[in-house]
Parts: C-alpha cells; structure tokens; sequence
C-alpha cells in the first residue's frame, strides 16, 4: 500500500510539473506584439494605424550625426523598407542634452521619427527615441518589434517597446456591444482588469495580461495591456486602440 502511493505521488508531481512546463511554454510564445494583434483583431475592427514606441538607453562618447544616420539606415532596413534618400538630422541643443532628431517618410504608409540625444549632465549617457507609424491597414507590430530590437541590440541600447494598434467599426456602439467587445479581447490576452473609466463615451480600461512580460505600476497595480474606445459623431465610427503596455496615442 505504501508503496502504492509513493507511485501515485511521484505520478502526480511528473503531471504537475508537465503542465506548468507546458503552461509556461504556451505563454513563452506570445509576445506582446502578437498578443495586441491578435485582441485587436478579435474587436472585429477595420485597422487603421499601428504604432511601435521606443524609449531606450545607452553609453557613449558623444553623439554624432554619423552613428545616429547608421542606426536609423538599420532600422529602415529591418522593418523591409527601401534604401532610398534620408535627408539630413536636424541638430538640437538645450540646455541638457544636444543630438539630432528625424522625421523619414518611408513609404506612403509608413513613417520613421528618430531622436537621439547625448545629456550634458556627466556619466547621464544617452537617450533615444523612435517612432514608427503605419498606416497601411495591414499591421506587423511583431515583425517590427524583432526587427527593432535586432538592431539596437547590436548597438547594445536597452529599450523598452511600446506597441498600439489602433481601428475602427462603423456606427455608435451600445455599452453592451461595447463590454462584449473589450470582453474577447481580453479573454484572447487572458487579462484581468486593473481599472477603467467609463466617461461622455470615452471608455478605457488598464488590465494585465500574463502572456506579456513588461508592465508598469498604475496605482500600486501592474498594467500591460490597454484598450480604449470612443465613439466619433462627425464620422459615425467607433474608434478602437489596444496597446501594450499602455495607449501611447491621443485618443
């Protein structure tokens, strides 16, 4: 009998650790990126912009116009664009940091904004800063994002993404049409909600979802996953973003 159930324990734990092995390897293949398209699509709105926000740090001597040219060339070739002409950097100098900024037009859909900014202030390093906005209706936020983080990390720049996907449907939706909706966008993510706000028809909602590994603290509360809607009367369209960590975007 005893050893009967020495049998039926090891058996058990064998099970146990299968399943969070298997639980967590189902988790280690989302990434925040497609974990934003996939609730995105699952609203059931037309795409109508994605956006890739990048903050990040770095050490270096200086910051030069040559070196800000050859990161942002990489960074246009990584996300599959052409190798057109970029104009030049246009300088910046305050009183706390000097460096240069960019606004590529890639194509007629996507456009490329790129700072890059030494602070004077001694052993601060340096900043930057990339946007990247597309507009085609067809959205890669995941392919971005590797790309992205392909090439700075050969520049070795720690970074933080922020990725938005924003859309619409056509007509006012009711506030049941409204929680359904935001209901399998969760569910997709496995999010539990943070908070929310429901005011003059601008609904939002901070959740967090476990499939995606960055967060940020919102009142004592961990947040990854955004979603916000509202409604538009001039066009008659209900607009969508979702986001993760958070809606970098006016809306």
């Amino acid at each position: 009998m005893k050893r009967l159930l020495v049998c039926i324990s090891a058996f058990v734990i064998v099970i146990s650790i299968f399943y969070v092995l298997m639980h967590k390897g189902g988790r280690d293949v989302h990434t925040a990126a497609e974990t934003v398209k996939k609730a995105f699509e699952m609203t059931g709105a037309k795409t109508a912009s994605t956006e890739i926000y990048v903050r990040g740090r770095f050490r270096h001597s200086g910051v030069d116009e040559e070196m800000s040219l050859s990161l942002l060339r990489e960074l246009v070739a990584g996300i599959g664009a052409g190798h057109g002409d970029i104009p030049a950097f246009s300088p910046i100098d305050t009183d706390f940091a000097n460096g240069y900024e960019i606004n590529y037009i890639i194509d007629e859909n996507k456009k490329i904004h790129m700072t890059v900014l030494g602070q004077k202030e001694p052993e601060a390093g340096c900043i930057l800063l990339v946007s990247l906005y597309d507009i085609s209706g067809e959205p890669v936020p995941a392919g971005y994002s590797e790309a992205i983080t392909r090439v700075l990390d050969r520049y070795g720049i720690d970074h933080e993404i922020n990725i938005t996907v924003a859309g619409f449907v056509e007509g006012k939706l009711d506030d049941d049409e409204t929680a359904e909706m935001f209901d399998r966008a969760m569910k997709s993510a496995d999010a539990l909600r943070v908070e929310g706000i429901n005011d003059n028809g601008l609904v939002s909602i901070s959740a967090f979802s476990p499939y995606i590994s960055e967060s940020v603290r919102s009142g004592g509360e961990k947040v990854n996953f955004s979603m916000a809607s509202r409604y538009n009367s001039f066009e008659d369209r209900t607009y969508i973003w979702i986001a993760s960590p958070v809606i970098t975007t006016e809306y």
